[in-house]
């Protein structure tokens, strides 16, 4: 048992370092850089004296390998994967020790000495080297103090201290330690100017004249070689630090053309470039010179341009994909038209890259100078601008004109990030209609007082689409002709239409559907004074009710909930237009539908009898195939079109084409307040006559949710 143990602890330690080998880890290192060399700081003559650079003094904090991350509180950690390759206490005073040399500022600069005693002595130490980090933010800090004093009796001559602090333009640790690497020697040449500025009292000719430096001429030619041969990278940092921002142009001297893409270095030859990038024509782009590629050194080019993102959502906090235009706040020239993106499917958002400055917004196709429907946003330097429009939207759902616009906390927009959203409503209408049942028939004129209860529940997440619409309706209506008769229950109707969509690509799908329509309430006929009889027969013959001896003014024709149409549909959707203000989509496939007509009774109308007859309508089955055109227009003048036509050409030859084509026009006036007509055509069942309902409302609308 004990040599099983032994086993399986040997093989859980081989595991364990194997897993640690795959462990990645990232090595840095401090360099020096010719090219952030101060021309002007170098000597002709140096300085007859020997200077001492002492190791730098760490305190164990920040004298380990690993990097430290500081999170912006007393908080820090220790990167297990990102590890100096270097001793801190060794490389930055080789560094100051290479600076020295470089600028010819003494006779002898050396880490150590052997054969003379030194008159100056140089130290250094750090008390903060770390990356700030956090959630928005990433900083890199150095806190470092040099020192020149006399090496016999320690007198200080010169002292600089500094603790800088540089936003990162990316989240790389490389980027951290290069922007360290820059502000060491920028602060290098900061205290050596101080040296010299100690020693300016001297004059050039009582300096003691030494031989050369060690680096001669030939190897000052080696290394300006080297600073031309070499690859270097160029950033264009991500404001947004998003992939979504937009590519630049970048040219050489001989204006030859390379892209590079924002938040993505890209690899050149050492030489300078110059780079035009930002959003709009190409003359309102902006451009920048002289920008130097060095090798093996990462060129981060400091912005001087700001984002922008629009976004627009309902003042149900729905995104909604609508058209905008942006303007430049003074000259009024135009950027160019846009499209909020549309969630769900993938589609990336417009970053306007844009130099600082106020900005107008506008939505309607309205022009720079418009008083409605706009908004103006400023842009700053190195920042990220995100402007969120809110519009109003109709009875239908569609968005109309603006109602606010600002920036919004994440936590206001929660009911945006939901894929499943829910909206009703109550629509109180005064209608005034007119229909026409037959060809020989004359119009019947209404007036009816009617409310409608509009729910709406979508499900939007690609490649997934389900919407599901609920309407029900009660009106009482007055004849025209007896305005002041008893009020009488019409416009009763309930409609539940349910439609699901796979989407393979992205408006190209498949859908299946299943729609409802009833009505709540019993329905009367009203007849004439002079009517005495009447007999109800149903559908197999039987008497089911009459009445001959009394006069009647009403009978019952239809129950509560029948007729009662189903209609179930499997087939094909193409998303023909799919914008803002026009959404149109096309369905063709298999069909079926039922209509169940149990005490559903129509008058026959004999001649040949005193009485009225009623009889039973038989229930109908048809399957076919299906074809539906559903879109909704915003039009100009605030007016909406909603067309649902419905099609159904029976397999059966004997069987009636059906057809229902829904027309609805609503012309906002106010807010709450709208003109609704709606044209409904309807095939008869012998396919000779199209049945026309029209109704006019004015409707007012309170939105529940």
């Amino acid at each position: 048992m004990k040599k099983y143990t032994l086993l399986i602890l040997i093989i859980l330690f081989l595991i364990g370092c194997v897993a640690r080998e795959f462990i990645p880890r990232n090595y840095y290192i401090l360099e020096y850089y010719q090219h952030s060399e101060d021309k002007k700081m170098k000597q002709d003559e140096p300085i007859d004296c020997s200077v001492l650079v002492q190791d730098t003094d760490i305190p164990r904090t920040y004298s380990r390998k690993q990097i430290v991350v500081r999170h912006f509180g007393p908080k820090i950690t220790y990167s297990d994967n990102d590890i100096w390759a270097v001793k801190l206490q060794n490389i930055i005073p080789n560094l100051i020790t290479k600076r020295l040399n470089r600028y010819n500022l003494f006779t002898r600069v050396q880490r150590e000495f052997l054969d003379e005693h030194p008159k100056y002595v140089i130290s250094s130490k750090i008390n903060n080297i770390e990356l700030f980090k956090s959630e928005y933010l990433m900083q890199a800090r150095l806190n470092i103090s040099f020192s020149f004093s006399e090496s016999d009796e320690g007198t200080l001559l010169v002292r600089h201290s500094v603790d800088r602090e540089k936003k990162l333009l990316d989240e790389n640790v490389e980027t951290f330690v290069q922007t360290i690497n820059d502000i060491l020697l920028t602060e290098t040449d900061n205290f050596i100017q101080k040296i010299l500025n100690h020693f300016e009292g001297i004059k050039p000719e009582e300096i003691t004249k030494d031989k050369a430096k060690i680096s001669d001429i030939s190897l000052v030619e080696i290394e300006k070689q080297e600073e031309i041969s070499g690859m270097g990278l160029l950033l264009l940092p991500a404001i947004t630090r998003t992939g979504d921002e937009p590519y630049y142009k970048i040219y050489d001297k001989l204006g030859e053309e390379v892209s590079g893409k924002m938040g993505e270095a890209i690899p050149l030859s050492a030489g300078e470039y110059s780079i035009k990038y930002g959003s709009g024509s190409e003359s309102q782009k902006m451009n920048k010179g002289n920008i130097e590629i060095v090798p093996r050194y990462k060129k981060i080019v400091e912005p001087d341009w700001g984002c922008l993102t629009v976004d627009i959502i309902d003042e149900n906090r729905n995104f909604v994909k609508m058209q905008y235009e942006l303007f430049q706040g003074k000259t009024g020239a135009s950027y160019g038209t846009e499209f909020t993106k549309e969630e769900g499917v993938g589609e990336h958002q417009k970053i306007w890259i844009l130099e600082p400055g106020r900005y107008k917004i506008t939505i309607n196709n309205e022009p720079f100078n418009t008083y409605q429907d706009f908004t103006t946003v400023y842009v700053e330097k190195g920042e990220y601008q995100e402007i969120m429009l809110v519009v109003g939207t109709g009875d239908d759902g569609n968005p109309t004109n603006l109602v606010g616009a600002g920036v919004l906390e994440e936590e206001e927009l929660l009911a945006s990030e939901q894929k499943l959203k829910f909206s009703s409503a109550i629509h109180g209408n005064v209608n005034f209609s007119s229909n026409k049942e037959s060809e020989e028939g004359d119009y019947q004129t209404t007036l009816t007082l009617n409310s409608q209860f509009d729910n709406k529940l979508i499900y939007d997440e690609f490649p997934f689409h389900y919407t599901l619409k609920n309407l029900v309706e009660v009106g009482i209506t007055k004849e025209a002709d007896d305005f002041f008769g008893d009020m009488k229950i019409s416009s009763d109707d309930f409609d539940l239409k349910n439609t699901l969509i796979y989407y393979f690509i992205k408006d190209l799908g498949i859908y299946t559907r299943v729609d409802l329509n009833s009505h709540l309430f019993p329905e009367n006929e009203y007849l004439d004074d002079d009517t005495t009889k009447y007999k109800k027969i149903d559908i197999e013959g039987n008497l089911v009710n009459s009445d001959t001896t009394k006069l009647v003014d009403e009978i019952q024709v239809k129950k509560s909930f029948f007729p009662l149409t189903l209609k179930e549909g499997l087939g094909i959707n193409y998303r023909i237009l799919n914008y803002a203000k026009a959404n149109l989509n096309l369905r063709a496939g298999f069909g079926l539908q039922q209509v169940f007509n149990n005490d559903v009774y129509k008058y026959d109308k004999p001649d040949e009898y005193d009485y009225k007859i009623y009889l039973e309508e038989e229930s109908i089955y048809t399957k076919g195939t299906e074809v539906s055109l559903i879109g909704t227009f915003q039009l100009p003048f605030n007016l909406t079109y909603t067309l649902d036509a419905d099609f159904l050409f029976p397999f059966e030859k004997d069987e009636s084409i059906t057809m229902e084509w829904e027309n609805i026009f609503n012309l906002r006036l106010f807010k709450f307040i709208s003109i609704n007509y709606k044209l409904k055509l309807k095939l008869t069942e012998d396919e000779q006559f199209v049945s026309k309902d029209h109704t006019l409302f004015l409707r007012a609308t309170y939105f529940l949710r």
